[in-house]
């Protein structure tokens, strides 16, 4: 006798789109009725319902099913921080790089052991793909995605200790992950630039080669605060930081600098002749452009945004002011400071503190109270993801 046809029930988890969508009902040994068992499970973190998949198979069903992830993840929409983090030695007594995805609470969903890689030449993109520099100086793609092993570009070339990477996206609808690479000034000479497609997503980029770029027209800076990438256009400081304008701008899709360089925040709001100036550095938060100018003595960290108006020309605009612990003390740790790395929906924003190590901070604009809920005894590096979490946690 052949079995009645399965029942396609609609579960609705609460809290709108986040629960409502087409589910097949399984049995649950009578412990709960199915439309419960999603609406509870739909409530978890994804770490804690992926282990809930060794409980028995029509949960694993569930679980694994597409349109539940698709679910959950538009009920946890908060993105997840890309951290690469040194905190491990192997036999050798070399330090190994993990990547780390971290939710805003502090959680670690997921850890992908890298190997041995350059801390000092660890980038990351926003959907979490993570670009390192191996000990021997080549390339190394890692995808969130990832279970253990880490990608190798094969572009054959043990790039010399003066570059520096920058990974992004293109603005183009294929959205290709492309990474630039400028040789630093040796004796005067013009920057070196050059432009590698990642086959990220497709493959393993067997066909990857690099091209040739134009040198920017003024010497950028390339460590870390001194780059930003925003709307596939990866944005530097120049080294001459007191010009009008001091932001040079090269476009991914185009792989060309544009001619004109980008003016900075009104020049009064962080008076780079004095003597103790305050730092700036770049960043990107929802997709815009942000310069962070972090002033000790004034004892505040301002935000300005680079916005379009409706007339499509750009406008600075200072939509935060924050205060760090640090500022309340009369001297600063050498290298401290703090990067903004997203804005949570709750308007919340996740802040990267550096100091030896790294703390995550979240900081609330409305109270002005701040919460750490991570560190790391040393990191290299700082991104965001924002895939779909419970497809990558493993079980």
């Amino acid at each position: 006798m052949a079995p009645p046809p399965r029942k396609r029930r609609r579960v609705d988890g609460g809290g709108g789109n986040g629960g409502n969508y087409p589910l097949v009902a399984t049995p649950n040994d009578g412990v709960l009725p199915v439309d419960l068992l999603n609406a509870v499970l739909l409530r978890l973190p994804a770490r804690p319902a992926c282990r809930l998949r060794a409980v028995c198979r029509p949960w694993r069903a569930v679980l694994s099913d597409p349109r539940f992830a698709a679910a959950h993840a538009a009920r946890h929409p908060d993105p997840h921080l890309v951290v690469a983090a040194c905190d491990r030695l192997d036999a050798g007594g070399i330090e190994l790089v993990d990547v780390y995805l971290v939710g805003a609470s502090g959680d670690v969903a997921k850890r992908v052991p890298a190997g041995r890689c350059d801390t000092d030449a660890v980038s990351s993109a926003r959907d979490g793909v993570a670009l390192l520099v191996g000990n021997d100086r080549r390339l190394r793609v890692l995808d969130a995605a990832a279970s253990a092993a880490v990608s190798l570009v094969p572009d054959g070339e043990h790039h010399p200790i003066n570059c520096s990477f920058t990974l992004g996206r293109a603005a183009s609808s294929s959205g290709e992950h492309k990474v630039l690479r400028i040789g630093t000034v040796v004796h005067g000479e013009p920057q070196v630039c050059a432009v590698l497609t990642l086959a990220v997503a497709g493959g393993r980029g067997q066909n990857a080669r690099w091209r040739e770029a134009p040198s920017p027209l003024l010497v950028v800076r390339t460590r870390r605060g001194d780059v930003a990438v925003a709307g596939g256009v990866a944005y530097f400081l120049l080294r001459r930081a007191y010009l009008a304008d001091w932001i040079a701008a090269f476009d991914l899709e185009a792989e060309q600098w544009r001619p004109a360089l980008v003016g900075g925040p009104p020049l009064a709001a962080w008076r780079p002749t004095r003597p103790d100036r305050p730092r700036v550095t770049l960043a990107e938060l929802g997709g815009s452009l942000v310069v962070a100018i972090d002033d000790h003595r004034a004892a505040t960290l301002d935000l300005w945004f680079l916005l379009a108006a409706g007339d499509g020309e750009q406008h600075w605009s200072k939509q935060y002011t924050v205060t760090m612990p640090y500022h309340r003390r009369p001297w600063r740790c050498d290298g401290e400071s703090a990067e903004p790395v997203v804005v949570l929906d709750d308007g919340r924003i996740v802040f990267w503190v550096w100091a030896g190590g790294g703390v995550m901070r979240v900081y609330d604009p409305i109270t002005g109270g701040h919460t750490d809920v991570a560190t790391a005894a040393r990191c290299a590096h700082v991104g965001v993801y924002t895939g779909n979490l419970l497809s990558l946690v493993s079980e």
